[in-house]
């Protein structure tokens, strides 16, 4: 399992640049502008999610480790629950509504390919175009979309909600791990809480040693989202860790950032 970090030079360099066009294309997806596209939507119409609850009570361990030989062995509820959201209807959602289904959609999609293409080594080796921008998957109502589309087009830039990098899982071992439920637009922020406040307390995500922390190569990668909602990367870590929250009140902190583990994050 790679634990290692990049030199603290290039780490803070890249957090204090964050809007750097080198930095971007370097480091990791374009940043955008974060904001609620759909904030006045307090009301609306619900999704039902009990069949992903299902599937992900059965087959993901505690610690966010996946049983893939299972799935991949019966896909059947996870299809189901796929073809329930090609025929959802997006628009009638409230804003909690969207936000959760977005994240359950991105996680069941991203089940589902790993299951067609297992076993595997890391979700790296599906071909590229088969991957992340492969626009295959139907959400009824934003029409046929890709894994990247969710993430980078119907989630950061449409809700101010950087949590949610601690919800959406790309079956690695670097990526937060993926809960043993679904979530749901009536319970979406404690949810969201939980999952964050997780990852930041498990030394995987979030490393502290004296006045440096070693944080996930998230906040390098998606650095323009916190820094648009805390201020700083690691001001928004802190929220979510006492004691970078008290490192961080005592005076400067150095920031490294860890390298990435891309290998498939399986239960054995």
């Amino acid at each position: 399992m790679i634990r290692s970090t990049t030199t603290l030079i290039i780490a803070t360099l890249a957090l204090a640049l964050g809007g750097c066009q080198t930095l971007e294309k370097v480091f990791g997806p374009d940043q955008v502008s974060i904001g609620e596209a759909y904030g006045a939507q307090t009301e609306g119409a619900s999704f039902d999610h009990t069949a992903l609850g299902e599937v992900l009570a059965a087959v993901v361990r505690e610690d966010g480790r996946v049983f893939y030989d299972k799935l991949a062995a019966d896909t059947a509820k996870l299809d189901g629950y796929i073809t329930a959201l090609g025929e959802a209807d997006f628009g009638a959602l409230s804003r909690d509504e969207k936000l959760a289904l977005l994240i359950n959609a991105y996680n069941a999609f991203t089940l589902k390919l790993i299951a067609e293409y297992w076993p595997l080594k890391s979700i790296k080796d599906i071909p590229d175009d088969k991957r992340w921008s492969h626009a295959r998957w139907t959400i009824g109502g934003l029409g046929k979309v890709s894994l990247d589309a969710i993430e980078h087009e119907y989630l950061r830039p449409k809700f101010a909600e950087p949590r949610i990098h601690f919800a959406v899982n790309c079956a690695s071992e670097g990526c937060p791990p993926l809960r043993r439920f679904a979530y749901t637009g009536a319970e979406i922020d404690a949810q969201l809480q939980d999952s964050t406040v997780r990852a930041h307390n498990d030394d995987r995500w979030l490393k502290l040693d004296g006045k440096t922390v070693q944080l996930t190569r998230l906040y390098l990668w998606f650095r323009g989202d916190f820094t648009q909602k805390a201020g700083s990367p690691v001001e928004f870590a802190a929220q979510f860790n006492e004691n970078l929250k008290a490192a961080l009140a005592k005076g400067e902190v150095n920031v490294e950032i860890m390298e990435y583990d891309w290998s498939i994050n399986a239960a054995k």
